[in-house]
């Protein structure tokens, strides 16, 4: 009312216009962080369907081989599960332990960046992902043999590669 009335020419900013700024901040930094995480989960992901579908093709002759000297679609296809579980496992693992050492150098840098920031390690998007992963190493696997099953073992290793 001061400034609107007596003095014009003053400039005064409200305690609101400050936390309207830091909220919009924070929710921008939030806003740049999840799409980032979403954007690296896309890439992994698309990573871990490369690995699984490339070892099955690569290897599509092996397989024939050992269904050629009796090994039976079932226990091929529980060999292809518990690899895509392995995978799996493997990628949870090297994680966490990227998380457990990165967290807190990022954490670092982002204190020294900002006052207000405050750093809380949390594991929750890691055992999100667990389910994802694993069902991605248990159809990724059985889909692959579905298509590779489709050719009869001789064809397959008549195959030049």
């Amino acid at each position: 009312n001061y400034i609107d009335s007596v003095e014009p020419g003053m400039d005064f900013e409200s305690k609101a216009t400050y936390v309207s700024s830091f909220d919009n901040l924070t929710s921008l930094i939030i806003t740049i962080g999840g799409a980032l995480s979403i954007i690296i989960g896309i890439i992994g992901i698309a990573n871990f369907v490369n690995s699984v579908l490339t070892s099955v093709i690569t290897r599509k002759k092996e397989f024939a081989m050992l269904q050629s000297i009796g090994m039976t679609g079932k226990q091929l296809k529980k060999m292809l599960v518990l690899e895509g579980l392995y995978y799996t496992l493997g990628s949870i693992i090297l994680s966490f332990i990227l998380a457990v050492i990165t967290s807190p150098i990022t954490a670092n840098v982002l204190e020294s960046m900002f006052w207000f920031f405050e750093y809380h390690f949390t594991i929750m998007p890691l055992f999100v992902t667990i389910p994802i992963f694993a069902l991605l190493g248990v159809l990724l696997p059985l889909i692959s043999y579905h298509f590779l099953a489709e050719k009869s073992i001789v064809e397959r290793l008549r195959e030049v590669e």
